[in-house]
Order: structure tokens, then sequence, then C-alpha cells
């Protein structure tokens, strides 16, 4: 091994970066004003179509060097029924590296022996590590997944309440507890307070194992971006968010990039000091017309009023789900139920409906407030109190962009063209080639 060899791939989803540059020059962000300083901020460039701009599409990219066109995994969650290499697993075995992961988005564990891996909250594949570390990455998707809704386990509360005193920092004990109450009051709290816990048990496992490539996903601010954009002083267009839903005055989007200036200054600071390369798949742009997001509180019971027959529902980011069925006529049915599902006016309460033969991928799409008595129809079905069977998850206030943004610690990515999602792949490869090739000539002079 060579000095410097250790690689960490800093996923920072869909981060504004021109927001944070501005910041940074207000004082904001010095963790962030120093890196900005000494590595060049390089565009990225993902798909074509508006439809593709989704972050479970653009990180299947990163970690796989290929495009939609080539990995065809449309979905959140759908990485399991993929057949190539990721980026893990491909250097655990062409290089005989040592790899982890903490929450890659739509990631499939498929290492024969990493590090660590613990998985996004979406998909369905194995957690590696501790009995403990299986547990809670249970318990931090079912966090997620009822972060809108309520009806998180009482057990997922205690467990996420242990790794929070387990893995956080010594020095950062006092501010933890703080965050915890902040987060009680608060769901854009809870997701500041995710990552922080994401980032503790990465560096905290991290440092046990040293693995020669990691990687660490963070979504809290995409969830920031999205739900608060137009209470940051820097967005300039004529929107502003309810009193009742954000006050005036109040930055979560400040609040969210000051906790990833923290992290950013954690993740510098190992032991070491790794290369850190920071990617954000996608950024967002403010949107022309708020939308409201709403998440069914039970998939299943609803699907049983309505009719809809199913055998699971595997809920998935914010408003989608998907519909396991037990043959193709029943999904079918579920199909058409779904798609008959209107208000009083006549339109759709759930769309991006996809038959996939024996299972059904939607979203509930309806963006106006389903207030108290709110009628629902399902073909000859009346549902006279939908209101009572959804959470009001945000009001959408950016949405994707197929740009993103990419930086290197150690300023080593040619920045004389935006980079496609897919060169990433590449770029990580040729970080652990090189290096292997100077170890090789140091190997051969000694």
């Amino acid at each position: 091994m060579v000095k410097n060899q250790k690689l960490i791939l800093l996923e920072m989803n869909e981060v504004n970066f021109d927001f944070v540059r501005r910041y940074a020059d207000q004082g904001f962000l010095p963790g962030f004003k120093k890196l900005l300083e000494n590595a060049d901020l390089i565009s990225t460039i993902s798909e074509k179509e508006g439809h593709e701009f989704e972050p479970w599409i653009q990180w299947m990219s990163i970690h796989t060097g290929k495009s939609l066109a080539e990995h065809r995994v449309f979905r959140l969650g759908d990485v399991i029924d993929y057949n190539d290499r990721q980026i893990w697993e491909y250097l655990e075995q062409k290089y005989s590296l040592k790899t982890g992961a903490v929450s890659p988005m739509n990631a499939d564990n498929r290492c024969a022996a990493p590090a660590f891996f613990i998985p996004d909250p979406w998909t369905g594949t194995r957690p590696s590590g501790s009995l403990f570390l299986r547990l809670l990455s249970r318990a931090v998707a079912d966090g997620v997944n009822k972060n809108a809704t309520g009806g998180m386990k009482l057990i997922s509360y205690f467990l996420i309440a242990i790794a929070l005193m387990r893995y956080s920092l010594p020095r950062r004990k006092g501010e933890t507890v703080i965050q915890v109450l902040k987060a009680l009051r608060s769901s854009y709290q809870r997701a500041i307070l995710l990552d922080h816990l994401l980032t503790d048990i990465f560096c905290t496992l991290w440092m046990q194992s040293r693995p020669d490539f990691s990687s660490l996903f963070l979504n809290g601010c995409a969830h920031l971006q999205h739900h608060y954009l137009f209470n940051s002083p820097h967005y300039d267009g004529p929107h502003q968010n309810p009193n009742w839903y954000m006050p005036a005055g109040r930055d979560p989007v400040l609040k969210g990039f000051r906790a990833y200036d923290k992290i950013l200054t954690q993740i510098m600071e190992l032991p070491e000091r790794p290369r850190v390369i920071i990617a954000t798949g996608l950024h967002q742009t403010p949107v022309d017309q708020p939308v409201y997001y709403w998440r069914l509180k039970n998939h299943s019971d609803f699907l049983h009023k309505i009719n809809a027959p199913h055998q699971e529902v595997r809920a998935r980011m914010s408003r989608d789900f998907l519909v396991c069925c037990a043959n193709e006529k029943d999904a079918a049915q579920t199909q058409q139920v779904l798609k008959r599902c209107i208000d009083q006016k006549g339109e759709a309460i759930f769309g991006d409906i996809d038959n996939r033969g024996t299972s059904i991928f939607a979203s509930l799409i309806y963006p106006h407030d389903i207030g108290e008595g709110f009628l629902l129809k399902a073909g000859n079905k009346t549902i006279r109190d939908f209101e009572t069977m959804v959470g009001f998850v945000a009001i959408k206030n950016a949405e994707h962009n197929g740009a993103g943004y990419i930086l290197d610690s150690e300023n080593r990515i040619p920045s004389d063209r935006p980079l496609p999602v897919t060169d990433i792949f590449g770029l990580i490869e040729d970080h652990f080639s090189q290096t292997k090739t100077a170890s090789d000539h140091l190997s051969e002079a000694a």
C-alpha cells in the first residue's frame, strides 16, 4: 500500500452547490469555503429526459458506470434484479480491496467480505456487520418510511437512541442531545439528525476497519431543498411557504448546509486524511407552482378498502410504493383499480403506475390539499374519509435537475468540460489502478 490510497465517495444527494457557495461567501460554511477555495467545482451531466432525473437512476449510473439505457434500472429498489457489477464488489474482486458503504441509494450488497454495508432505507438487500448494525438498519428504514405518517415502532426508537449515544463523537454528545430534542418537534430536524447519525456510524466503522474504498450517502439536504427552498434568502422567485408550514425568517436549507459543513470536516479529518470525492448526482431548481406531497399511512389497509388484491406492499421514497400480487390477474386488477381512483372533479390520485407482471409500482401524485371530508372514487367504490388515510409530507418547493456537481479534495479531476456521472466509476477505479501501479514500482525498486 502507498500513501493516500484510501478513497471516500461522499454522496451529498442533490445538494445545490450554487447555494452552498453563496452561504459560504457569507461566512456560514467554513468547511465548504476552504474546500471550494482549493478544489474546482465541476458540473456533472446525467440523462436527457426530465422523467429520468431521479436520484436512484443517477446513483445507479455512478455505482455501475453505465447509463440508464445500459443498466435499465428505472425504479428505486429494482437494483436487486440487476445482474452486473457495482463499484464495491468490482474493486473487491479486481484489486482485492476492502470496501464499505453506508446507505448507498439503490445499491445491492454483493460483496463477499465487505468491511461494512448498511443498505439505504428503501432497498431490500442484506446489511453486513454486527447484529446491532443489522437491527439498526431495519430501525432506520422504519424511521425514514414513517417520518411523514407516524407509526414508527417502539423498538426502532430504542435502537436509534442507543446508536446516537454509541456512535456520536465524545465532543458531540451534548450537541446530539440538543438535536434529538429538536427532532422530536420537527420532521426536518429529524432529517438532519439522521445524516449526523449515519456519518457517525460511517466514521466509527471506517476507523475500525480502514477500508480502501468506502461511500457515505446523505439525503437530508435534498429533503430540505425539496420542501423549504422558498425560505432561503438566495431563492429569488415569487413564491413563499405558508406560515403554518414554515414561517418566514426560518431557513431550514441553511441549517442543513451547516450540518453538512460539520460532516464534511468530520470526514476530511479522518486518520490518514483519505482522498474525498464529493458528488451530488443531481441538483434542484425551484418549481413553477408549489405541489402538495401525500403518503399513504397504511398502504395495505387502503388497498383492501378499494378492493385491490395484493399480498404485500413495499413502501419506497416519499409517495411511491410497490404492490406485490399473487399472480398477473391480480396485478392487472390492482392496476386498473388504482387508475380509476379520482377526486370529485375527476383528477387522478395515483400515477406512474407500472405493471411488472405480478407487481405494480405506483405513486400518490395528487398535488392539491386533501382536507376534511375528502371524497375519493375508485370505480363503483367511494371512500368518504380519504384524508384520514394519508399523511401530509410537504409542499414541494424544488424539483430535480439533471445537472449535478463533483469536487475532489485533491483536485485531480479535469475540469475542462461537464463530467458524465457514468465517468465517476472510472475515476474511482483509476485512483486504485494508479495506486497499485505505484505500489508495484516501489516493490520492484526494493
